[in-house]
């Protein structure tokens, strides 16, 4: 396997845990063709082989010399040095991944987290009049909530990946590590001191999910991923007001980001994708920014199966940039190539749980608890205990406003059904609701 051919599948290999690419064909099973040497041929002697051994000699100088001071030369070696060893691992052991975390049950269930930014009013230099004025920056003295988090479950034996977005404001009653007891927004938990390890615990303890590993995905490299691979095609849903989908616009002047989309199949930069995935202004708010975040993970996806060899390297080391996880190399890398052997996007279900807003103004979500214990144990098997779900006096409904919508996708249906909360009819306006999904 030469440089660029061994970038190319270690790059596709690397992005399926986090962007779910199955790119390759090709089964992740199978072994390279063995190296047969050619017959050796009489040697001869003469001016035309002292060339050859020059040229020979010359291309390895020229090739370190790439390698060494070029951009794409340095990406590729490092790309090898880091993960050529894991890929050949997870070659010889398919089940890779499940023997390193070492689950008993096959299950392997990584939290993803997005974080969001903090901001206060401080002094700003402005280049325009070389002086100092009030405004908004960046606070980086406390620590930020959890704007995005998704839970992806690796299953050996049932060979699927499933992944399900809990909403920022799911409103919930944890114990903090000092053992106090608070009722709030789910990514409050995130800004604890010891956030880090408090909010998977927090998701075993109250959600009853059993939290193997931790990626914490990095906003400041969202933009830069998306252009690295030449931008992506979404059927852009517009913004839904009484009814109707109609055009998407905002600017957030404090977080420095804008979305301004009319409804339809574009093809998106990084920057309008990041409006798009962040937007909840309209009448869905935080249930249709969640839809459409999962909408997007599967777009980036299919983008990355169409990327150039050339600017694989490149893309992979935003990749690492994008990214902070406890996982090793041998785990990022078998996760990927699992991901990957399932042959197509379509088969990665993204799911949202059951809920309603809050009858208060709040803004919060209130978890339906009979539907979504039977979604849970559908979703993560015996990695969830559903004598965890919702404890005590956890706030709970039974009734829906989101799922039933947002899982009106062909890729929800078989979870659904298995869960037995597929419903006999299907929403008439399933496109209006949900047009990115169709």
């Amino acid at each position: 396997m030469s440089g660029e051919e061994a970038a190319l599948h270690l790059a596709r290999t690397f992005g399926g845990i986090f962007l779910l690419a199955t790119a390759s064909p090709r089964d992740a099973n199978q072994s390279q063709p063995p190296f047969v040497p050619s017959q050796p041929q009489p040697r001869k002697k003469g001016r035309f082989w002292k060339g050859v051994g020059v040229a020979a000699l010359l291309s390895v100088v020229i090739g370190a010399g790439l390698a060494k001071f070029t951009t794409i030369g340095k990406d590729t070696t490092g790309l090898i040095t880091n993960y050529g060893g894991s890929l050949w691992r997870a070659k010889q052991d398919p089940n890779l991944l499940f023997h390193s975390v070492g689950t008993q049950d096959g299950i392997v269930n990584v939290l993803l987290i997005g974080p969001d930014r903090n901001w206060t009013i401080g002094p700003v230099f402005n280049p325009h009049t070389g002086k100092y004025a009030p405004f908004y920056k960046e606070d980086k003295d406390h620590r930020p909530r959890s704007d995005t988090m998704i839970i992806v479950s690796f299953n050996q034996n049932a060979h699927s990946v499933r992944m399900i977005s809990f909403s920022r404001d799911s409103r919930v009653r944890y114990k903090d590590s000092d053992g106090r007891r608070h009722t709030a927004k789910l990514n409050t938990v995130y800004t604890f001191p010891d956030g880090d390890t408090l909010l998977p615990r927090v998701i075993n303890d109250v959600l009853g999910i059993r939290i193997d590993r931790t990626a914490v995905i990095k906003l400041d490299g969202f933009n830069k991923l998306v252009d690295r691979v030449g931008g992506i095609d979404v059927n852009v849903e517009g913004a839904l007001y009484n009814g109707k989908r109609t055009r998407m616009k905002y600017t957030d002047k404090v977080g420095r980001w804008s979305v301004d989309l009319e409804p339809g199949m574009q093809h998106l930069d990084g920057a309008q994708t990041q409006g798009y995935v962040r937007y909840r202004k309209d009448n869905e708010s935080e249930p249709g920014r969640i839809r459409r975040q999962q909408q997007v993970m599967r777009a980036l996806a299919k983008q990355v199966n169409n990327i150039e060899p050339w600017r694989v390297p490149g893309l992979v080391v935003e990749m690492q940039k994008l990214f902070n996880t406890q996982m090793t190399n041998d785990e990022v890398v078998a996760a990927a190539l699992f991901a990957r052997s399932l042959g197509s996007t379509a088969k990665i279900a993204p799911i949202t749980p059951f809920g309603i807003y809050a009858p208060d103004s709040s803004g919060d979500i209130i978890l339906n608890k009979p539907e979504n214990k039977k979604l849970l144990a559908a979703l993560f098997g015996s990695s969830f205990d559903p004598q965890k779900f919702l404890p005590g006096r956890s706030p709970s409904t039974t009734h829906d406003d989101f799922g039933a919508r947002n899982n009106n996708n062909p890729a929800a249906i078989p979870v659904l059904r298995e869960a037995g909360l597929l419903k006999a009819e299907k929403h008439h306006d399933a496109g209006l609701e949900a047009p990115g999904l169709q």
